[in-house]
């Protein structure tokens, strides 16, 4: 058994909770007022938040195209560059890139 030499000198702990420390004739009976009519809240959104948005919108519109592209078109696909097969020249291809960059320019502009 431990004994505790000092255990006499300890004041006792009162838990009385928030409620107990209320006056008990104290009753809420007033109605809580109503808002205002003429008070109006304002949502300010960032342009980090706008961007994030539209590129979520854009994002969702890609997948949902995606997601309804024929099984069959994408087989033909498939089949027509399967292997070194490529319908498009690949000078054509190349070109086409560098265009789109110059006029694009580099993405972390």
């Amino acid at each position: 058994m431990i004994d505790f030499p000092n255990v006499q000198n300890i004041a006792p702990v009162s838990r009385t909770g928030a409620g107990r420390n209320l006056p008990a004739d104290k009753r809420y009976t007033e109605p809580f007022a109503p808002a205002q009519a003429t008070a109006t809240d304002v949502v300010q959104i960032s342009t980090d938040a706008a961007m994030k948005s539209k590129l979520s919108t854009f994002a969702a519109a890609l997948a949902k195209e995606i997601q309804a592209t024929d099984p069959a078109r994408i087989a033909s696909l498939k089949q027509q560059y399967a292997g070194d097969n490529c319908p498009v020249a690949a000078a054509s291809v190349a070109a086409a890139m560098i265009a789109r960059a110059r006029t694009e320019g580099p993405d972390d502009e």
